[in-house]
């Protein structure tokens, strides 16, 4: 087997091929890779502050959602009742528009019944008094 023999001027040619080696590494793959690395540190750091901004307005709408919310719940709460009111103050004027109407009819109707009880009473008073008179003329003419 053969001895291996090392020469100052093979590790100079070493050397020289190592340091060629390691440049043309970092000229083909590690600059295009810190290249990347940065643009992509750069993406994420505009995305990050997009995502605080984009946080903060989701927030932000959400909160005026609940107060937009809140001030419908209050007006739709007022609607309701100025129409609860409306509502009770128009049955109360179609009740006292009804009792006002059945006083009438009842006025109309008590009336006639003292009419037509006058006319009963008259009839039969004139009927009474033929059937006495026909009582009387029978017992004369006996």
């Amino acid at each position: 087997m053969p001895e291996l023999v090392i020469t100052w001027q093979g590790l100079l040619f070493e050397a020289v091929l190592f340091l060629i080696f390691t440049y043309l590494l970092n000229l083909f793959l590690f600059k295009p890779i810190r290249k990347i690395l940065k643009e992509r540190e750069s993406i994420l750091s505009s995305h990050k502050g997009n995502k605080e901004n984009f946080e903060d307005l989701t927030k932000k709408l959400y909160e005026s959602a609940e107060q937009e919310k809140n001030k419908l719940k209050i007006e739709v709460n007022g609607i309701r009742e100025s129409y609860k009111k409306e509502g009770l103050a128009e049955a109360r004027r179609i009740i006292a528009e009804a009792g006002k109407k059945a006083s009438e009819n009842l006025a109309v109707a008590l009336k006639n019944f003292d009419k037509e009880k006058n006319d009963l009473t008259k009839d039969y008073m004139l009927k009474s008094e033929e059937i006495a008179d026909l009582i009387f003329k029978k017992i004369m003419n006996l």
